[in-house]
C-alpha cells in the first residue's frame, strides 16, 4: 500500500526555509514500511495570497516552481533515501509553460494536479466554474507524452468532465494515459464539492483510474461526529467506490497536513 497524496515535498521546503529539519526525521523514524510502501510526495501551489499566508515571510513571489520542485526533492531524498516516492506539483499554473514542465520531468516530476481550489488559466478547482482552457489542453496533452500521470482530484465538475473527455480522446489515439485521483471521497455518501459523484466514480472506468480515500474528516462526514462513526464511515467510502471500480482500482491517502509555520 501507499499513501497516494501527502504535501511531503511542501514540508521539505518549509523545512528548508526554516533550516529545521526536525520534522522530516521525526516522520521517518515512525514511517513503518510494513504497511506503507511508498507516497505520492506533493507540492502544492496555492492563490498568491493563501501562499503568502502559508510561508509568512518566507513567501517569494519571484521563485521558480522548479528551483522549488529541486530543492524540495534534494531535501526529501537526503533526509528519507529509503522511502520510494512519487514526486507531484499541485496546482500547475504556477508553471511557466509546458518547456518548464518538460525540465520539472527531466528531475523527476511523475503527477500532477492541473487545478488546486481556485480557477487558473488551466481550468478550474471547486471556487470556479468554468472548465478546461485551451492552454490546459495542450498543458494536458504534453504531460500525457511525457508519461506524466493526470491527477483528477480537486477539479470541479466542468474541468473533471472535460478532462475526462480529452484523456479519454488521447487514449484512443494510443496513447499511455496514466490517470488517479489522489485525495477524494465519495459525494453520494458525504456531500462535500471535494467528493466524486457515482457519475464521476462511473466515467473513471475506462481510464483504469485508481482513486484514493482520503482520511480527512471534512471530507468523510459530519466534523461533529465521534471517531468510532467517521471511521465506519470512511469505511463506507472505501466500499462504494470498490462496488463502482472494484478493489483493484481503491487506495488510500492521508493528505497529512500536520506541518505549518508557527
Amino acid at each position: 500500500m501507499i499513501d497516494m497524496h501527502y504535501d511531503l515535498l511542501s514540508v521539505a521546503y518549509k523545512c528548508y526555509k526554516l533550516g529545521d529539519y526536525s520534522y522530516l526525521i521525526n516522520w521517518s523514524k515512525n514511517y513503518n514500511d510494513n504497511n506503507v510502501t511508498g507516497c505520492i510526495a506533493n507540492l502544492y501551489f496555492m492563490s498568491r495570497v493563501e501562499m503568502q499566508n502559508d510561508l509568512g515571510n518566507y513567501y517569494d513571489p519571484d521563485v521558480s516552481v522548479l528551483d522549488m520542485f529541486l530543492t524540495a526533492v534534494k531535501v526529501v531524498k537526503k533526509y528519507l533515501p529509503n522511502i520510494d516516492f512519487v514526486f507531484s506539483i499541485e496546482g500547475c499554473d504556477y508553471i511557466k509553460d509546458t518547456n518548464e514542465l518538460v525540465e520539472l520531468h527531466k528531475n523527476g516530476l511523475r503527477n500532477i494536479l492541473l487545478v488546486w481550489n481556485n480557477p487558473n488559466l488551466y481550468g478550474s478547482g471547486n471556487n470556479g466554474s468554468y472548465g478546461l482552457t485551451d492552454m490546459g489542453c495542450r498543458f494536458l496533452r504534453c504531460a500525457i507524452d511525457l508519461g506524466i500521470c493526470i491527477d483528477l482530484s480537486h477539479m470541479n465538475i466542468n474541468t473533471f468532465n472535460d478532462t475526462i473527455s480529452l484523456l479519454k480522446d488521447e487514449k484512443r489515439k494510443g496513447k499511455n494515459v496514466k490517470v488517479i485521483v489522489s485525495h477524494s471521497n465519495c459525494y453520494d455518501i458525504w456531500s462535500h464539492p471535494r467528493n466524486l459523484t457515482d457519475q464521476q466514480l462511473t466515467d473513471l472506468k475506462e481510464l483504469d483510474a485508481v482513486v484514493g480515500l482520503v482520511s480527512y474528516t471534512r471530507f468523510i462526514g459530519d466534523e461533529s461526529y465521534s471517531m468510532e462513526r467517521l471511521e465506519n464511515i470512511y469505511l463506507d467510502h472505501i466500499d462504494r467506490i470498490v462496488s463502482i471500480l472494484g478493489i483493484d482500482h481503491v487506495g488510500v491517502s492521508s493528505d497529512d497536513m500536520t506541518f505549518g509555520f508557527d
